[in-house]
């Protein structure tokens, strides 16, 4: 294929999915392997940095702090075009890479983490998917093009993993600032953790995590209090690390 061809085939996805196409979106495309490796070898095509066999259009800006994020979503598309993929999806942004999709707090994603519909067979160690179990339709959106988790289901699934309190702490107060979160409602989702975080009551474990504590206490974390954490807050099942199945 022409090098003009094999760009214009690819612009079908590129423009709307961050300047980016996976090896098999381009393979469905009709765009080989070679075509590929031409195209990067003359400049046309760059490697997104921390996402393999994922390509981006040279003269698209690049994002260092989302776009591993993004690729690995473009991934477990297999080759399913975003437009389509956003309509029913197959995979929702969670935990601390939703927190770091919306830029809430400061908490650092050591694997990609999605809800996925699917299990995938596990071969890569930089994602942590968990099954959609009752993940509903009001708890996640479409945010830079890009179906994240909503703030009041990061913040009750981080609260069921026992994630460090300091951490969520910062998640809710910047969620409340950003109007993503309603405080009234936070009392609801400590509830079933003001325990193992070491709180009276599901009010004070609130307004530890708003910063409004007053004398209940230093924030600390749930491993100090002994507790088991689950997941199970919505019922999902944690697939661990897996592979999106791409070969370039």
């Amino acid at each position: 294929m022409s090098r003009g061809r094999a760009l214009a085939a690819l612009s079908v996805l590129t423009a709307e999915q961050w300047g980016m196409v996976t090896a098999a979106q381009a393979r469905w495309l009709g765009v080989s392997r070679v075509d590929i490796g031409r195209l990067l070898a003359d400049g046309a095509l760059e490697l997104v940095e921390g996402a393999a066999r994922v390509y981006r259009l040279a003269g698209c800006p690049p994002d260092p702090e989302l776009d591993p994020l993004r690729g690995a979503w473009l991934q477990l598309g297999n080759d399913r075009p975003a437009m389509l993929r956003l309509a029913d999806p197959d995979a929702v942004t969670s935990h601390r890479s939703a927190a770091n999709a919306l830029g809430l707090g400061d908490v650092i994603a050591g694997a990609h983490e999605f809800y996925v519909t699917r299990r995938h067979q596990p071969r890569r160690r930089d994602l942590r998917l968990r099954g959609w179990g009752t993940l509903g339709r009001d708890q996640w959106d479409v945010h830079g093009g890009l179906p994240v988790c909503m703030a009041d289901r990061i913040v009750a699934d981080l609260l069921a993993d026992r994630e460090d309190e300091s951490a969520v702490a910062g998640i809710c107060q910047d969620a409340v600032h950003a109007g993503l979160l309603d405080p009234g409602c936070l009392a609801g989702l400590a509830a079933p953790h003001s325990v193992a975080y070491g709180a009276a009551d599901a009010a004070k474990l609130a307004a530890r995590l708003l910063g409004t504590a007053g004398n209940y206490g230093a924030v600390g974390t749930a491993g100090n209090y002994g507790a088991v954490g689950t997941a199970g807050n919505y019922g999902a099942a944690n697939y661990g690390a897996v592979d999106p199945g791409e070969e370039a």
